[in-house]
């Protein structure tokens, strides 16, 4: 970024005399080495729910919103295993509920035969009644105890209803458990994972020696505008 030819109404301030010795340049190299290491850190922050570290030069607003945007990707990343985890027991569980409602209905259906036997066998024995037959004769009693078996089934079958919907609504809890443990756990993960909330950890960086390279330590001349006065002030401010 240096220019290499002056101004051509530019004057020369003498040299001092040590930039004339090429000694002094290696002292003044290993000077610099020595003052990198002793006095300049490097400050930056640490993020410690992703574990990132802002950039050099890289302000802390910058680094937020860049954290921001990761941990909405690294949220979406932990949401989708979560979905992962949780979708065999979803689909046992919907299994379930549906093998068990196919259940109720197939109980239903019985439970309605049933009860239509037996209204059958009820009038086909009131009728036998009505037509003048002896009512206790063994046809008669015969009909009369199927009924009475009828009514039984009906109501055995009824009480199978009951235990398959209790199984249904039981399922059918367990479902909605479950929904709301994944819930939970993506609001966790929300939380978890949300840089403005967090407070970053400040890292102070020194340098080891044998990091410190020093590829150019050179001659330059400091421009100085010269007032009318004869006082001087740097032309690079």
């Amino acid at each position: 970024d240096l220019e290499r030819e002056p101004s051509a109404e530019a004057d020369y301030a003498s040299l001092p005399s040590a930039a004339g010795k090429a000694r002094s340049y290696d002292l003044w190299k290993r000077a610099l080495s020595d003052d990198l290491y002793r006095n300049q850190t490097l400050e930056l922050f640490r993020s410690p729910s992703l574990g990132q570290l802002s950039q050099v030069t890289e302000p802390e607003r910058d680094f937020r919103i860049r954290l921001q945007q990761m941990a909405r990707e690294e949220r979406d990343r932990q949401v989708e295993a979560l979905r992962k985890k949780y979708a065999p027991k979803f689909t046992i569980l919907q299994d379930k509920i549906r093998r068990a409602q196919q259940a109720v209905e197939r109980e239903t259906q019985q439970a309605q035969q049933a009860k239509m036997q037996a209204a059958v066998s009820f009038g086909a024995t009131l009728l036998g009644a009505f037509l003048g037959r002896k009512a206790v004769s063994a046809a008669t009693l015969g009909r009369a105890t199927t009924a009475v078996r009828g009514v039984g089934r009906s109501m055995k079958e009824s009480q199978d209803i009951a235990r398959a919907g209790e199984t249904v609504e039981a399922m059918q809890q367990q479902l909605a458990d479950l929904e709301g443990q994944l819930q939970a756990e993506t609001s966790a993960l929300e939380v978890s994972t949300d840089p403005a909330a967090e407070k970053l950890e400040p890292i102070t960086l020194k340098p080891k020696k044998t990091n410190i390279s020093i590829t150019l330590l050179t001659l330059a001349w400091a421009p100085f505008w010269r007032e009318t006065g004869g006082a001087k002030t740097p032309a690079w401010e």
